[in-house]
């Protein structure tokens, strides 16, 4: 058997892409030898992003407030804020999570070769699904923030990201980015190639660290949602949720899927338990550990990433005080009429937050009193699929199928929920976003996204609900940013002292700056040019 020699990291350069050939100087005991299946899937399992892309994408959306001085404050959250180019290293800025990634793709790309030069096995296979899987979604996450978003139905001609399909062999190697639709087709390549091999469960000690069959269809759903294959969205999420086939009516003949069907037992068991375990925790401590545990069965896809999350979440002077809560939990102020379940904790009138982030402090050295903060967080959750299925059934005019998941998802999030009184309906939908959709300001009004002036007013309406209900449930995960840009929606940002500011859509300003020493590998600096509003 070959012998593949690669050279592990022990200190990090963040100022270019990195490989696993040029941390630090090579010495012979840093040497370990990719000879076994074994080892390669070990490597392959440290190629997750090691760095939080919602620490970034947080701060820089519409529920976030100025809170004044005298509160915490880092650059990695007062830049996000006032939406300003952060050229600094530590945790949750854009140039280390752009290095993990790719420090990630390095190590998946090593696996890959070490594993051709081995001789190709059968027990290889679910390893280089796993490897080829990281790659496609490490290369798609850089994507969504450091190019300008896929268009559906677009040139999509503007800048990428560099694709890298090969390890380092050389100290500089010049890279080209190509454009958002050679790197699209890349990630699909891959995503397509690995998904029908990726491994069962029970080759992994903790499965919910590895991309198993479901939390690979669920970045399936994310993936095809994002470049508006709706079909595709349907397809993938249909093997993590089944599709509802129990229905029960209303007085009026509006139906709702029946608890006894298998979609919504499924749902009950798989979701986060707003409804009942964490309505019954003593306290936001013990959410936090239920909600970031890796038997969680909702959670299909953990990483723990060095990040400030989950302990300053609700402290930063740039974050959520009640009115921004409000916005997405105020009472009863939803299309079932009814409360939400979530549970909001305040440590004081300014410190708002949903517990659901577990923290851990891991000191540099075992006598060190300095060390870095690691939070545990979901990369995929089975109620992002569901949500992302009833969108897809929404563009396709397939409303009643769309309906019935938001309903499942209802089911699970409003407090004394009854399937005939608290149902979603056409009629419901539309009444309860008319006054927004008559809204002569309203962003579908004013930017028309996606061709939605010729939407009726029920798919309008849909679409409204799924992208407020995922607003709701994934505050602070940082999927909020991403429904901003896909649906041209503008975010005002208010200091303190009243100075306002707004980053509309198109401004450059929603792409996130790649690292100015990547100009070294022949890269082109994201523009700065067209800034609809001025820098703060």
């Amino acid at each position: 058997m070959k012998k593949f020699i690669i050279y592990i990291a022990t200190a990090l350069s963040l100022a270019t892409i990195v490989s696993c050939d040029k941390y630090l100087d090579v010495v012979p005991d840093n040497r370990v030898e990719i000879d076994t299946v074994d080892k390669m899937a070990k490597l392959i399992a440290d190629a997750y992003p090691q760095a939080s892309y919602a620490g970034i994408l947080n701060y820089r959306v519409d529920f976030v407030s100025d809170k004044g001085a005298g509160y915490n404050e880092n650059s990695s959250n007062t830049f996000q804020f006032f939406w300003r180019d952060l050229l600094e290293t530590g945790s949750d800025t854009p140039i280390s999570y752009w290095t993990a990634c790719y420090k990630g793709i390095a190590e998946v790309n090593h696996a890959l070769v070490a594993g051709e030069r081995m001789g190709y096995t059968p027990e290889m296979d679910p390893y280089i699904a796993e490897a080829k899987i990281i790659r496609a979604y490490n290369h798609f996450m850089l994507a969504t923030m450091f190019s300008k978003f896929y268009e559906i139905g677009g040139e999509n001609d503007s800048m990428g990201i560099p694709y890298v399909t090969e390890p380092e062999t050389v100290a500089l190697p010049q890279y080209d980015r190509g454009t958002v639709a050679s790197t699209y087709a890349a990630i699909e390549k891959d995503l397509v190639e690995a998904i029908d091999n990726i491994g069962h469960e029970s080759i992994y000690t903790v499965p919910s660290y590895h991309f198993t069959q479901a939390a690979a269809r669920a970045f399936a759903t994310r993936f095809y949602l994002y470049k508006g294959d709706w079909e595709k969205v349907v397809e993938h999420a249909s093997k993590v949720i089944p599709v509802p086939t129990q229905f029960v009516t209303d007085k009026d003949g509006y139906p709702n899927v029946a608890e006894s069907d298998n979609a919504a037992i499924f749902a009950k068991n798989n979701f986060h338990p707003w409804l009942t375990t964490y309505a019954n925790a003593s306290g936001s401590g013990v959410i936090k550990q239920l909600f970031s545990a890796s038997n969680n069965p909702a959670n299909l896809l953990m990483v723990i990433t060095p990040s400030r999350l989950a302990n300053r979440v609700n402290s930063w002077r740039y974050a959520c005080v009640s009115d921004d809560v409000k916005l997405s939990f105020d009472n009863t102020n939803n299309v079932t009429g009814e409360a939400w379940a979530y549970r909001v904790y305040s440590s004081s009138s300014f410190h708002y937050y949903v517990p659901k982030f577990e923290s851990s402090f891991v000191t540099r050295t075992i006598n060190a009193t300095t060390g870095v903060y690691h939070t545990a967080f979901p990369l995929f959750r089975v109620e992002e699929v569901l949500l992302n299925r009833a969108e897809a059934y929404a563009m396709l005019g397939e409303y009643d199928k769309a309906i019935a998941d938001l309903n499942l998802f209802c089911r699970n999030r409003i407090e004394s929920y009854k399937e005939l009184t608290h149902n979603i309906t056409e009629p419901k939908l539309i009444e309860f976003y008319q006054d927004a959709l008559n809204n002569p300001e309203h962003f579908m009004n004013v930017y028309k996204p996606m061709d939605s002036e010729n939407w009726d007013e029920v798919k309008k309406s849909l679409i409204l609900c799924v992208i407020e209900f995922r607003r709701n449930e994934f505050m602070w995960e940082g999927l909020r940013y991403f429904d901003m840009i896909r649906y041209s929606i503008p975010v005002t940002h208010t200091t303190f002292l009243g100075e306002k500011n707004t980053l509309y859509p198109g401004d450059d300003r929603w792409v996130l700056q790649i690292p100015e020493a990547s100009v070294k590998q022949g890269m082109e600096l994201n523009p700065r040019t067209n800034l609809l509003s001025p820098e703060w």
